[in-house]
């Protein structure tokens, strides 16, 4: 009956990688539901209508790097109002909180969220840290804690975070990466480690990973990357991509360049997963170059993807990376309602890197709106 409905979206085109659906199709919303998909869904008694013509319906879009531990860590910012304005309705933490506080970060964060606020927990007991670095003093790395911390959270817990940043970790990180690992064994999750100036080559940190562990800040232009001086991609990050270690663009205010990332992919190293590292410490106003998650993934329209490419490598795959693609990631009738209304649109966009690049393109992706358990947010455009 069409009076159960209290929202459809008319007149978009569903997109929704995970079940290779492309097509003009209606999405009718009851209550935090989606309870129908399919074309021409007749409207009368319908509570509210949108009308989403030239736009794209796709899931719930998945920002996988963030910084949302607002007030307690110094990289955390108050990120709910951004994401549900820009079509995010899943943000994953990136290590804000360790195994000692986590349990703040479910209370003031995943609680009180209206986003899906989920995490990495830090290898170091309090997080990621800034001055001083964190794991400086490798006591504070807490292997049976954070793995342990996961476990007790499977609701929001998705695995462990570790950053090898030389100002981070000092001369520990060969053995902080050892520990991380054995944290993801302990937990039967990733982990996720932050390249980009460490003291370690890039080689032997891909070499060290598991099939499914992630490589976050990819195309990182700080040293060593995983170019090498000759520009040429090292084979060892090769042999990791194929035996599939995740690569996750993680943008943040360093660590994009467009001339490695063209290389990069030019070479197959091509982006598991599109993310943004929207974190307090940008200091530009409006987080800079990253800006949000749509401006992130318009730049690699330029690079060659396809729409549809770009959309999976923030809903499905993103989801398929932490185990949770039965929870996020895909627009089907009967699960929870979390919906990304996009649009392309034709306006020249000038897009930047971390290093002073430049893109000019022909269009950008935008968000109008955003379905977050059944509830409407209009998007900032």
């Amino acid at each position: 009956m069409n009076e159960t409905f209290d929202l459809i979206l008319s007149g978009g085109t569903v997109v929704n990688p995970a079940t290779k659906t492309n097509e003009k199709l209606d999405v009718g919303v009851t209550g935090d539901r989606v309870t129908a998909i399919q074309a021409s869904i007749p409207l009368t008694g319908v509570k509210r209508v949108i009308d989403v013509t030239g736009c794209y319906v796709t899931p719930g879009l998945i920002d996988f790097h963030v910084h949302s531990y607002w007030g307690v860590n110094p990289y955390g910012c108050d990120l709910d109002a951004l994401c549900l304005a820009t079509g995010v309705t899943s943000a994953l933490d990136a290590g804000s909180a360790g195994p000692v506080n986590l349990l703040g970060f479910r209370k003031l964060v995943y609680e009180r969220s209206k986003t899906r606020m989920i995490a990495f927990v830090a290898l170091a007991q309090h997080g990621v840290l800034n001055e001083p670095g964190e794991l400086l003093n490798l006591g504070f790395a807490d292997l049976d804690g954070s793995a342990q911390a996961v476990i007790d959270n499977r609701d929001l817990g998705v695995g462990i975070k570790v950053r090898l940043h030389k100002k981070s970790i000092g001369d520990n990180s060969r053995e902080a990466l050892r520990l991380a690992i054995k944290a993801g064994e302990a937990s039967g999750t990733p982990m996720m480690v932050h390249v980009g100036s460490t003291a370690i080559g890039m080689d032997e940190i891909a070499d060290t990973l598991r099939p499914g562990d992630i490589i976050t800040h990819c195309y990182t232009p700080q040293k060593p990357s995983i170019i090498d001086d000759k520009g040429k991609l090292l084979p060892l990050v090769r042999k990791a991509k194929e035996r599939g270690v995740i690569f996750d663009v993680g943008h943040a205010g360093g660590h994009f360049d467009f001339a490695l990332v063209e290389r990069a992919m030019g070479e197959g190293i091509i982006p598991d997963i599109i993310s943004s590292d929207l974190h307090g410490r940008l200091s530009q106003p409006g987080f800079g170059v990253v800006g949000d998650l749509p401006t992130v993934l318009t730049k690699f329209l330029p690079l060659g993807l396809s729409f549809a490419e770009i959309i999976a490598k923030c809903t499905a795959d993103a989801a398929r990376a932490v185990g949770w693609q039965d929870r996020i990631g895909s627009l089907e009738v009967g699960r929870e309602a979390d919906i990304a209304v996009l649009q392309i649109v034709d306006e020249p966009v000038m897009l930047h890197d971390s290093v002073g690049g430049e893109k000019l393109h022909k269009q950008r992706i935008a968000a109008r709106w955003t379905v977050r358990a059944g509830e409407v947010f209009q998007g900032r455009g």
